[in-house]
This record gives C-alpha cells, structure tokens and sequence, in this order.
C-alpha cells in the first residue's frame, strides 16, 4: 500500500529517502511537497510582499518554491537536514523563504540599475538627446542579440513569438499546448535568462 503525504512528511523519512537515494520514496516526497505547501507559501509571499508586484512576487515564489525543495534535497542527501523539533513545513518554508528573499533582492537591483540608466538618458537630454539615446539603444540591442545566441533554441522562440512577433499569452500557450500560469512562468524564467546574459556579456566588455 502506498505511503500518504502524512506519512511521508516527516524529517526522519525524508532523511533517509534523500540520504540513502531511495527513488521511488523521494519521488513520492517532492510531490507530497509540491501538491501541500507550493500553494500554501505563493499565498504566503503574495501578503507578506505585497508592496512587490503580485505577478512578479507569484513568478518569483513559484520558482523559489522549487529552489527550496532542491535545496532541501541536497541537505537531505549530505545528512545535513535541519533537525529538531521544528515541522517539515517549518523547514521547507525556510529554504523557501530564503530562496525568495534573494530572488527579490536580485529583482530590486535590476529595477535600479534600469533607473540609474534612465536618469542618465534623462540628463543627457536636456542637452544633447539623439546621440546620447542612440549609442544606448545600439549598445543594449547588440548585448540583447549576443544574449539571445547563447540562448536556446526553445527559449529564443518563446522571446521572439512574444517580442517581435507580438503573440499574446492565450496564443503561445495553445501552440505549446501548455496553460497560460505555466506560460507565464516560463517568460518570466526566460526573460530572467536573457537579463543574466545581458548583464555577463556587458561585464565582460567593460
């Protein structure tokens, strides 16, 4: 008879599934995860960061989320999982919240940087617009085109169906024959991808 989520969830379970790779247990372990406490911590996150974007704070959550039961795995599997008298969902919300809380801060220094370089073109244009706003545009296209090469070929269809050719939301999902959250979480990843790049490449060039 096959083990319920009740039982399953409990550290000295998990730690013996994840320390002595027992897949079919650990198997059945991430999806208990998945299926009790994902939609728990995104609604946790949307109240608690609810000053952030809630599209942008369910993206990040969701992805976090996933990052925290990793981390929790990997922990696990060295024999290094947090014990005490603490819940599993204690311990798994704490990798979790982690996990966000440095996605946030990530997103948060993006968002400045854009606003230092907005400043900038701002300044630059009570004198001398053109030249200034064209040699930052051609720059930034050139660091997106050479983003987009490393990129692969799934992500870079995803960019161009919704950036160039203008398709909406409903109409990538039907031709992924996917759902329109699953879609929007896989932009927000590639978007997230292409930025990374954009900021490596730059680096590199400075």
């Amino acid at each position: 008879m096959k083990p319920t989520c009740q039982q399953l969830l409990n550290i000295e379970t998990i730690s013996f599934a994840f320390k002595n790779n027992r897949q079919e247990i650990s198997e059945s372990i991430v999806s208990c995860f998945y299926s009790c406490y994902r939609s728990l911590f995104v609604k946790w996150a949307k109240i608690t960061y609810r000053h952030y974007p809630v599209d942008l704070v369910e993206s990040l959550a969701n992805d976090s989320f996933t990052d925290g039961v990793l981390k929790l795995k990997e922990s696990a599997s060295r024999g290094e999982l947090y014990q005490s008298n603490a819940s599993v969902k204690t311990v798994l919300f704490h990798y979790c919240r982690n996990m966000l809380l440095g996605n946030l801060k990530k997103e948060k220094r993006l968002a400045d940087k854009n606003k230092q370089l907005q400043l900038v073109v701002s300044n630059e244009a009570k004198g001398n617009t053109g030249e200034m706003e064209s040699e930052l545009k051609e720059k930034r296209y050139e660091l997106i085109i050479r983003a987009l090469e490393k990129m692969n070929a799934a992500d870079r269809q995803i960019i161009q169906w919704q950036h160039i050719e203008g398709k909406s939301h409903d109409e990538i999902a039907a031709i992924l024959a996917i759902k329109v959250s699953s879609l929007t979480n896989r932009i927000y990843r590639c978007m997230k991808r292409l930025r990374k790049l954009v900021e490596e490449i730059d680096k590199k060039n400075s």
